[in-house]
């Protein structure tokens, strides 16, 4: 369509921009392709960032329970410690005093007075069955006075002793029961201690685990960084290709413009040049002797035949313009 109105010059420099403009476009369409792409692998690392965020969360919530059920068992720990440092010092303090009663008691008080009581009867029966001078028998009285006395004592004695032993009885019932209570408490600390332990260790292998998704997180977030510059970069060449496709289509339809223009503004020199017959006979004239330089017609007649063409005017050609003969160069 454009060629008709274009020179030669002109049409080989349209050709040109054409082909920088088909070329532009194709490159900027590759860019934009390529910043699809780069797009949807933004889009593809946000959604799995956003599922780490998540993932996070989830493993922040549990090292929260389990710290929190860490320092709960500490908290029993203390009660369970403190409550056997009372058992313990209870434990002692019945010891002592056990031991200070048994202290108390004289040796071989627990008894004594039936050994008493045995040898006083044994000393009446022989007053009364035996023979004896009136010294011997008032020795024997006097010797029998003095062990009921002994045996009253002994008594006395006897009574003191079931009393603290009734009492260390009960002092050391009580330390049976407190030593069952420092077993039960030594035994849940041991199991609570267990449990503790390993609650710390899911709260260990928990935040491990948070530490590889910040990790991993990091890294994406390294590579999405990447990727927007990347696009950036993209951006900044889709722009400057995007505005050399727009100056070479401007470029080729400034030349078209100009070409219309300029064959319009020669027709109209045409029309203004052929309002007058002499001026088209002028001008006819004008054409046939340019083909005729240009080797554009050969003319198979006499030169007295091109002198009356020459010189007709715009009346029916004669038979001599038949022998004109055109031909393309």
């Amino acid at each position: 369509m454009t060629g008709n109105i274009l020179t030669d010059d002109a049409a080989e420099e349209e050709r040109k921009t054409r082909d920088n403009r088909i070329a532009a476009e194709q490159k900027l369409r590759g860019l934009m392709g390529e910043r699809r792409d780069l797009f949807q692998i933004v889009d593809r690392l946000s959604e799995e960032v956003m599922d780490l965020q998540r993932r996070r969360q989830s493993l922040n919530d549990t090292a929260q329970s389990l710290h929190g059920g860490f320092r709960d068992l500490g908290a029993k720990q203390r009660t369970l410690r403190e409550e056997r440092g009372r058992v313990l010092d209870r434990l002692d303090e019945l010891t002592n005093t056990l031991y200070q009663k048994k202290s108390t008691v004289p040796r071989g008080a627990h008894g004594g007075y039936r050994r008493l009581g045995a040898e006083i009867a044994s000393l009446e029966k022989a007053q009364q069955t035996k023979v004896m001078s009136l010294k011997e028998e008032n020795a024997l009285i006097d010797k029998i006075r003095q062990m009921r006395q002994q045996l009253t004592e002994a008594e006395k004695q006897e009574a003191k002793w079931m009393e603290e032993e009734a009492s260390a009885s009960g002092l050391k019932k009580e330390l049976e029961e407190q030593r069952k209570k420092l077993a039960q408490v030594t035994e849940e600390l041991d199991r609570i201690r267990v449990q503790r332990d390993e609650e710390m260790g899911k709260v260990k292998s928990t935040l491990a685990e948070i530490g590889h998704v910040l990790t991993e997180i990091r890294t994406k977030g390294r590579v999405r960084m990447e990727t927007l510059d990347k696009v950036r970069a993209i951006n900044e060449q889709v722009g400057a290709m995007g505005k050399k496709v727009l100056e070479l289509a401007n470029e080729s339809r400034s030349r078209v413009h100009e070409a219309r223009k300029a064959y319009r503004d020669h027709n109209e020199a045409i029309r203004h040049t052929f309002t007058s017959q002499a001026a088209q006979d002028k001008s006819a004239e004008t054409n046939l002797s340019n083909l005729f330089k240009n080797g554009k017609i050969q003319l198979g007649m006499e030169g007295s035949d091109l002198s009356d063409w020459t010189n007709s005017n715009s009346q029916e050609p004669s038979n001599s313009d038949a022998n004109l003969r055109r031909r393309r160069g």
